[in-house]
C-alpha cells in the first residue's frame, strides 16, 4: 500500500483505500479518496466544511508498465454557505488532479495530447496502442482542438507567404517566424487588408520576408511601413535563375563552341554559323512583332492586362512578358538540353572504334 502511494497523481490531497489486480486483462484499480476538509464554491469562491454527500468518479490514468490503471475517486459534494450565490450544491474541485468532468486524470490527458500532436489521428492511434494508451482518432483530433494557442511575442524577422486551402479556388495565409522557423498564425485569405490589420495589431516587426505579390507589399507598406522588405530565399535564387538564362540565351554559340573544344575530333559536331530561318519562321516573327507592337499600344492607351489578353487572345503571362521588354525579344533556343542515355557509355565506345573492334 505505501509503494502504491507513491504512484497517486496527488499523494498530499488523496488517500488510498485498497487496489484491485486482474493479471488476466491486465489492469489495476486503486480506489482512493479525498482528503480535503474544505471545499471552495466556483462561483462565489466561498470557503465550506459542511458535505453535502459523497460519490465515486472513475478516471482513466497513466498505465504501471503492461498494466492499465484506473482510479475510482470518492469525492465530496458541499453545500455553500453564501446566501447571495446562486449554486447551492457543489461538487469538490481537486485541480491538480482532474479537470471538471473530464474522464482522465491530467497526466494522462497530457501525454495523450503530445502523443496527438507530434502524430496526428491515425498514426497516434497506432502508437497509442503499444503505450497501453488507446484512444480513438477523433480523441486525439479532440484534444488538439481543445488546445488554446500559446502566447508568442511579435518576431523581429516575419516570413510571408500563401498557402493553398484548396488548391486553384482558396489560398490563405501563413506567418513564421523566421528565427525559430515555427509559424505564428494562418490568416484566411491572402488579402492586403488583411495582412495589413495583423501587422498593425503585433507592432514591432523590423524585416518582412514575402514573394514577389504586390498584394503582400502593399499589404506590409500600410500594416508596417518601418519595416524592412526582402525577398525569400527561393525567390532570389528564382530571379538569379531567371537573369542567368536570360543572359545565356544570345549566347549559344559560345556555349556550342566550349562544347566543341570538349568533344574528340572524330565526334561529329554540329556547325558553328546559325542555319538561315524558314519562310514559316520569318511569318511567326512578323506575327510576334505584330502583337508585341499592339500589346504596347494598347497597354498605352491604359487598358489593363487582362482586357489586353483577351482582346487579342493571348495568356496574361505573355502580356506581361511583352511589357517588361521595351524592345522586341527576339525568339531564342533554349540552352537547356537533355541528356541521352548513352552518354555514360560514350567513351567506352569511342575506345572500340579507335581500336576496331567489333560492338557487341
Amino acid at each position: 500500500m505505501e509503494l502504491l502511494e507513491y504512484f497517486l497523481p496527488d499523494a498530499s490531497t488523496l488517500s488510498l483505500k485498497h487496489w484491485e489486480l486482474d493479471a488476466e486483462s491486465h489492469q489495476m484499480v486503486l480506489t482512493v479518496c479525498s482528503t480535503q476538509a474544505v471545499g471552495c464554491c466556483p462561483l462565489c469562491q466561498s470557503l465550506t466544511g459542511r458535505i453535502h454527500s459523497r460519490y465515486e468518479r472513475t478516471l482513466k490514468d497513466l498505465p504501471l508498465a503492461q498494466f492499465g490503471l484506473t482510479i475510482v475517486l470518492e469525492v465530496c459534494k458541499f453545500f455553500c454557505l453564501n446566501e447571495t450565490c446562486r449554486r447551492r450544491i457543489f461538487t469538490e474541485r481537486l485541480p491538480t488532479m482532474v479537470a471538471p468532468w473530464a474522464r482522465r486524470t491530467r497526466r494522462y490527458a497530457e501525454q495523450l495530447t503530445a502523443i496527438a500532436l507530434s502524430l496526428g489521428g491515425g498514426a497516434a492511434v497506432r502508437l497509442g496502442q503499444h503505450l497501453n494508451a488507446e484512444a480513438s482518432r477523433n480523441t486525439f483530433l479532440h484534444l488538439i482542438a481543445r488546445l488554446s494557442f500559446p502566447e508568442t511575442d511579435t518576431p523581429r524577422i516575419l516570413g510571408v507567404d500563401d498557402f493553398a486551402l484548396r488548391r486553384g479556388h482558396q489560398y490563405g495565409t501563413i506567418l513564421v517566424d523566421l528565427e525559430t522557423h515555427q509559424p505564428i498564425a494562418l490568416l484566411p485569405d491572402r488579402r492586403a487588408e488583411t495582412l495589413a490589420e495583423c501587422l498593425k495589431a503585433h507592432p514591432g516587426v523590423e524585416i518582412l520576408s514575402r514573394d514577389r505579390s504586390k498584394t503582400y507589399k502593399r499589404g506590409m507598406n500600410e500594416g508596417a511601413p518601418e519595416a524592412i522588405q526582402v525577398a525569400d530565399r527561393f525567390h532570389l535564387l528564382h530571379n538569379l535563375e531567371e537573369t542567368l538564362e536570360k543572359a545565356f540565351k544570345g549566347h549559344n554559340q559560345v556555349f556550342r563552341r566550349v562544347e566543341q573544344a570538349q568533344t574528340p575530333d572524330h565526334a561529329v559536331v554540329a556547325p558553328e554559323s546559325p542555319e538561315p530561318l524558314l519562310p514559316s519562321a520569318v511569318t511567326k516573327r512578323a506575327q510576334r512583332l505584330e502583337r508585341y507592337q499592339q500589346v504596347h499600344a494598347l497597354r498605352q492607351q491604359g487598358f489593363r492586362i487582362e482586357d489586353i489578353a483577351h482582346h487579342l487572345g493571348m495568356g496574361q503571362r505573355t502580356v506581361y512578358t511583352y511589357l517588361s521588354h521595351e524592345t522586341f525579344p527576339e525568339w531564342q533556343p533554349s540552352i537547356r538540353r537533355r541528356g541521352s542515355g548513352l552518354d555514360p557509355y560514350k567513351s567506352y565506345l569511342l575506345e572500340l572504334l579507335d581500336d576496331n573492334e567489333p560492338v557487341g
